[in-house]
């Protein structure tokens, strides 16, 4: 047989002439250049490339070596990094175009379709081990840390799995380029397995062909094309080697099996299994082999009406394990070990129908995907707690359900708002409570608040970046102290980045008290979170709270949250009003309150009196003029605030001396009645208490609320340029 001829292409087809002219002068230009170079100086000359070499072919799945040119410029790079370019090179070569041409015509294929594919696992393992062993220059130097090794692009340590019989099979149908022999087969004469040596005919050399394709990828080519000799065949020979693989494939798949999937069987028969046999009579001794990829598609067919139409992946989590599933639960047959699974029975000579598992209802190629993002493990959980039953809660499960199975890859980010959208009715969001302007209110989709907090410290444990937050104007003793986002659409939001290179799957889960966020990944960080620190600046409370992150690769990060609360509700940090006080109108008549008609922020009914109106101090009447609110009266007691603590600018008691007031308190008292004692001094602590703020957890479940709607006056109080609603500080 004549040897195969082999052209590389160095040089597009397609290319001008021009370029091929320059590319020569180029490198006859480096050619003086490194002439010279050695004439100066010898030890300054380049040292001498060695030339590439293609390992011995392989004929056995094994992994085979094959050498790339010499390492170029070295690139840093981490093991989540090196596996990353290992997989894409993979895709690289399995898609590499090799035209195999005759004088007849040419068929194109690709790498993969020659049963050659990139070893990934095996190659990230021999670049690791040659690069973790040190420099090799024999002096005994120490081994170099994984952190800081270096690689060349093209990886000099690439091993291949080679499939030799994949390509004679390929090539033995090649119509397109002449081949016109018929291929030995697998057939069943009286009941058993016998062997068609099929009919000589003009073929190529399939292993020359593979053995050339091999060189070409050794080489970096991005496209090889093979100009092939066709020969005349030789008859295959009938040898008892050959008969002996005949008895031996008999004895293990010569026999019929009954299958089974949902309430349907199928009888798969001698003639349909003779068909998935594969005899390689290039091998020695002569092989033959159950091709378990063949089956899957079989039965697909075969139980199409029993399985559920194809519709889009998505993932779940099973007992603590992310899997891959159908939008819509449904499946289908039949699952990838199906074949192993028919093979097994063969061989055991199962006679009862076998159950046939099943598959997502999806595309192989959509699940393939998912599943190659590395969502095998949960990261990252927190939990926060609520009151049962309310509309909040309500909210919170619904905003939960939207967010459950989302997934985002490497390197992609998430956007809360965006990916829920508006809180509507038609979404299923009812009215909860929501923070305006530092007073709570009520309003539709009113505390989802709870559920940014809750996926918010789930990612940061996760190790995800933060890239737009927002934290509550008011604190809420149910969440972490300076780590409780809020949410509103569509400001503020809550974004992040995914800085891994597998994908994260948000799942969250609720009960009736509480809800929870974890995060599916694969571990390749470890998060230290430390205590929060506390500073007063003005009336508001200003909380820092670093985060350390240490990736797999030895990278180390810090990065800080900022937290900002108001002194209290309808308070800003300046400690002016962030509303109006609200009292009975003057020109109605009395007040009916002894603070003078003052209501509480968010209580629309302090007064005392519900059959009258409260407007805002400052509001314009129909008539034009302009309510003006009694002034407040001083009534606190020495004791309920300490003296030297700042008091609002709008405080009554401001400049008043709170001792010579209770001495004369204390003179009237003596003079009042005991009925009169009483009622003065529990009007007294009446008015003067602070409780209408979440000062219990029971109270702050069932009547406040944790939602902000972005209020502007939080970013633009802050002069420090450093909080809440900026993007996390980064050290």
């Amino acid at each position: 047989m004549r040897p195969v001829r082999s052209t590389f292409v160095r040089w597009p087809s397609w290319a001008p002439k021009w370029s091929i002219i320059s590319a020569a002068a180029i490198l006859v230009a480096a050619i003086v250049a490194a002439a010279v170079l050695a004439a100066r100086d010898p030890a300054e000359a380049p040292a001498p490339t060695t030339a590439a070499t293609a390992g011995a072919p392989v004929t056995s799945q094994r992994p085979a070596v094959v050498p790339t040119t010499e390492p170029g410029t070295p690139t840093e790079v981490s093991p989540d990094a090196l596996q990353l370019r290992i997989a894409t090179l993979a895709a690289e070569l399995a898609a590499t175009p090799v035209v195999v041409r005759t004088d007849v015509g040419e068929v194109q294929l690709t790498v993969a379709d020659l049963g050659i594919a990139l070893e990934s696992d095996a190659t990230y393992s021999a670049v690791r081990q040659r690069r973790s062993a040190g420099s090799g220059s024999g002096d005994n130097s120490a081994a170099v840390p994984w952190s800081a090794l270096s690689i060349d692009p093209q990886f000099s340590d690439r091993r291949y799995r080679v499939e030799r019989p994949v390509a004679r099979a390929v090539l033995a149908n090649a119509a397109e380029i002449g081949v016109t022999a018929t291929p030995p087969s697998i057939v069943v004469v009286n009941d058993s397995l016998a062997v068609d040596l099929g009919q000589p005919g003009q073929v190529v050399d399939a292993d020359a062909i593979v053995d050339q394709v091999l060189e070409g990828i050794a080489l970096a080519y991005t496209r090889i094309e093979i100009a092939a000799q066709l020969t005349r065949s030789l008859p295959l020979e009938y040898t008892p080697e050959l008969q002996q693989a005949v008895n031996e494939a008999h004895e293990r798949y010569g026999r019929s099996l009954v299958v089974a999937y949902s309430d349907e069987t199928h009888e798969l028969t001698l003639e349909t299994i003779a068909g998935w046999l594969v005899l390689d009579p290039h091998s020695t001794p002569p092989g033959i082999s159950l091709d378990t990829d063949g089956i899957s598609p079989y039965l697909e067919e075969a139980f199409a009406a029993q399985s559920a139409p194809f519709t889009t992946a998505t993932m779940t989590v099973v007992g603590g394990v992310p899997a891959v599933v159908a939008s819509d639960g449904s499946v289908a047959c039949c699952a990838d070990e199906v074949g192993e699974l028919v093979a097994e029975a063969l061989v055991a000579g199962v006679e009862v129908p076998i159950a046939l598992p099943s598959r997502p209802a999806v595309s192989r190629e959509e699940q393939a995907y998912l599943e190659s993002l590395g969502i095998v493990e949960l990261v990252g959980t927190f939990t926060t707690r609520h009151a049962c039953c309310q509309g909040r809660v309500k909210n919170i499960q619904r905003f939960a359900e939207l967010m459950r199975g989302a997934v985002v890859e490497p390197g992609e980010s998430l956007s809360l708002n965006g990916h829920v959208g508006r809180r509507t009715e038609e979404k299923g969001f009812v009215e909860g409570g929501f923070i305006e302007k530092g007073v709570l209110i009520e309003e539709i989709g009113g505390g989802v608040s709870q559920f940014a907090t809750t996926i918010f410290n789930a990612l940061i444990h996760a190790g995800m970046d933060i890239d737009e937050y927002q934290t509550h104007s008011l604190y809420f003793s149910r969440y972490p102290f300076g780590l409780d986002p809020t949410i509103s659409y569509p400001k503020p939001d809550l974004r992040f980045t995914n800085p891994t290179p597998y994908g994260v799957l948000i799942w969250p889960t609720y009960t009736d008290t509480s809800i929870t966020v974890e995060i599916y990944s694969t571990r390749n960080v470890t998060v230290t979170i430390g205590e929060p620190q506390e500073e007063i600046r003005e009336f508001c409370r200003r909380v820092r709270t670093d985060r350390i992150r240490v990736f797999s690769d030895g990278v180390n990060e810090t990065d800080t949250f900022h937290a900002r609360y108001r002194p209290e509700e309808g308070r800003n940090c300046d400690g002016t009003r962030s509303v109006p006080r609200l009292c009975v109108d003057p020109l109605l008549g009395a007040t009916g309150a002894a603070d003078g008609g003052q209501a509480a922020p968010g209580d629309g009914n302090a007064a005392g009196d519900s059959e009258l109106e409260m407007v805002e101090d400052g509001s314009e009447r129909d008539d034009g003029t302009i309510v003006e609110c009694p002034p407040l009266e001083c009534v606190e007691k020495p004791g309920e605030r300490d003296s030297d603590q700042e008091r609002y600018p709008d405080d009554p008691c401001l400049d008043i001396d709170l001792e010579a007031l209770a001495q004369e308190r204390e003179s009237s008292e003596g003079t009042s009645g005991e009925g009169e004692d009483t009622e003065s001094g529990t009007g007294g602590e009446g008015t003067g208490s602070e409780s209408d703020g979440p000062e219990s957890d029971e109270n702050d479940d069932e009547t406040e609320s944790d939602d902000g709607t972005g209020d502007a006056s939080e970013s633009s109080g802050d002069q420090t340029g450093v909080g809440e609603t900026t993007e996390p500080e980064r050290s």
